[in-house]
């Protein structure tokens, strides 16, 4: 699955930050840790991640580290 994200941050807002990855805007869900660690909207971004299915959609969730993933 998608096991990590790089790219510029280019949202962040109430638990949501979207990255640009290659001209693709990846929405991700990120806890409170995670947001007040996170650079400012347009710097460059790496995030560990967490893809959970479900029956009505996909939701991917970020970390700041391999370890916090776990």
């Amino acid at each position: 699955m998608i096991y990590s994200l790089s790219g510029k941050l280019s949202a962040k807002k109430n638990g949501l930050i979207v990255i640009e990855v290659g001209g693709v805007g990846f929405k991700v869900v990120v806890g409170k840790n995670a947001m007040e660690s996170l650079p400012d909207v347009g710097s460059p971004v790496k995030l560990f991640s967490h893809l959970y299915m479900r029956e009505d959609g996909l939701e991917l969730y970020g970390f700041i580290s391999e370890e916090e993933l776990s």
